[in-house]
């Protein structure tokens, strides 16, 4: 296969990687296998072979008797992948026998695992391990601070098993976890069935450990359940352009963005839309001014926040109060009732500028609350699918604008629209509101979003939540396409001709 990547290297970015050729949206930039994979360091027990939680109780691995493993029957045969390698077991065996190492030793230490894995590569993949200890780890804006200190008892627990007697670098642990801590991405532990209870992992993954970052990424990267991780350009690069990964949430705002940056990654991110105080235009960072009452205010320094109507300038101390009093608020408001984030949204949107992003997570937050209600209810309202169909429309332009080409959020928002926009209309046929002309318009309607969907979960991993999304998302084109060609078979039975409207017509419940 032609590579479709090359590794570069400046002052600024470091190691980052370059598109070797033109790609596609949608094109596979890179699949990457863990190099690492193991739990969180604030992590409760799981399996030391498939990463289950233990809840209640656990065996022991019947060769080293110490690693902790799946009671019963063991771990489920669905999963392929064993982490407690033989190696490692022999390694435990021997530790059991010279250092009378014992299971509750790894229990109370299930959070330094990661990073003994990742030390113990360091004679089973002494190649590999080089690549890993490469990467970026800001060791000196880390040292003495209370991470350092945090990660001490790491260091003790591998000082005890004898793992750095014949090391010369006293910081090596330091570095690994430091490696980890900068590089890692969050990976879903596998289920409980029956619960849906997992634990969180953490993965190392050497190749897309060299995405440089923006908070307008051209890739979209995703993990399946088999722990490969697959990146694609999400928009057509050129030869020679940066591939970008977005590190942080793309509907927090910049303040928020940053800190996350700056607090996991060290470093202050200066892309285009960081230094733009209006995010590109989406405002989802600012309020509604107190003085001109139409224009929105956005910080433009530290100490300052200007209207970008009136010009009318405010002490930052005054407009942040404001914000953080809108953000309390919804820490405490119930995110499952319908009624507390109405009345949130209405309270909070002649404050904050539309946009803004508290008002987009209640937004979310509401359109969920929503669609459970409408898919529980047996005989739904007209008036809960016109609010839902409101919010995800408000939701999608920006999307489009933060997350421009494929991107599973808005692949969820798209394919959500094309759900509410069928349910609305096959109540309104029902009820002779419109006519099959008129449900004809509707459905053609869904169906250009669902289309574009479609064209975003297509390159989703089969076995992870989205591609279920994409299967599930296929039936319901087809369950489309038949109910399309119904309705056509019942305007031609009435002796009528179906005209499709102009691309500018409005459908009925977009009204």
């Amino acid at each position: 296969m032609t590579t479709r990547y090359e590794i570069q290297i400046s002052d600024l970015l470091g190691r980052y990687l370059v598109a070797a050729k033109d790609l596609k949206a949608g094109e596979n930039i890179l699949t990457d296998e863990p190099f690492v994979l193991g739990p969180t360091s604030d992590s409760a027990l799981v399996c030391f072979n498939c990463y289950l939680p233990l809840i209640s109780k656990f065996l022991v691995c019947k060769n080293c008797a110490v690693a902790p493993i799946c009671p019963g029957e063991g771990c489920p045969e669905s999963f392929p992948k064993r982490w407690h390698s033989k190696s490692e077991c022999e390694f435990f065996r021997n530790l059991k026998l010279t250092k009378s190492l014992n299971p509750m030793t790894m229990v109370q230490n299930v959070g330094s695992l990661l990073v003994l894995r990742a030390i113990l590569k360091k004679d089973t993949d002494p190649q590999a391990w080089a690549e890993f200890m490469k990467l970026e780890t800001h060791l000196d804006e880390r040292r003495n601070s209370s991470i350092w200190e945090y990660n001490d008892n790491t260091v003790k627990f591998i000082t005890t098993l004898g793992l750095l007697d014949n090391v010369l670098d006293e910081s090596l642990v330091q570095k690994v976890c430091a490696a980890i801590d900068v590089n890692s991405f969050e990976v879903r532990g596998p289920p409980i069935p029956v619960l849906g209870y997992s634990q969180p992992l953490r993965g190392i993954y050497l190749k897309a450990s060299l995405l440089a970052h923006d908070c307008v990424g051209n890739t979209h990267v995703s993990i399946n359940d088999n722990n490969v991780l697959v990146c694609h350009a999400s928009m057509d690069l050129k030869k020679g352009e940066t591939i970008y990964y977005n590190y942080t949430d793309p509907l927090k705002g910049t303040s928020l963005r940053q800190h996350h940056l700056r607090i996991g990654k060290y470093f202050k991110c200066n892309c285009e839309r960081c230094k733009d105080s209006t995010e590109l235009g989406t405002y989802l960072s600012s309020a509604i001014c107190p003085e001109c009452k139409t224009g929105y205010v956005s910080q433009s320094s530290d100490q300052q926040w200007d209207c970008h109507e009136c010009k009318k300038k405010f002490e930052h101390s005054k407009i942040w109060h404001t914000v953080q009093c809108c953000s309390d608020k919804f820490d405490v408001i119930n995110k499952k009732d319908e009624k507390e984030l109405e009345e949130y949204i209405r309270n909070v949107s002649k404050i904050l500028a539309p946009n803004h992003y508290l008002l987009l997570e209640a937004t979310q937050r509401l359109a969920g609350v929503l669609r459970d209600a409408i898919n529980r209810e047996p005989h739904p309202t007209k008036k809960l699918m016109r609010r839902k169909l409101q919010l995800c429309k408000e939701l999608l332009p920006v999307l489009e604008k933060l997350c421009p080409g494929i991107s599973s959020t808005k692949a969820i928002t798209l394919y959500e629209i094309h759900v509410s926009l069928v349910q609305l209309a096959k109540k309104l046929f029902d009820s002779r509101e419109i006519t099959g002309n008129g449900y004809m318009d509707e459905l053609m309607n869904a169906e250009k979003y669902l289309k574009r969907a479609l064209e975003m979960l297509f390159i989703e991993p089969g076995n992870s939540p989205e591609g279920e999304l994409c299967a599930k998302a296929l039936e319901e084109y087809r369950a489309l396409k038949a109910t399309m060609n119904n309705v056509l078979d019942g305007i031609h039975a009435e002796g009528k001709t179906y005209v499709p409207p102009c691309e500018t017509a409005r459908p009925i419940t977009e009204n």
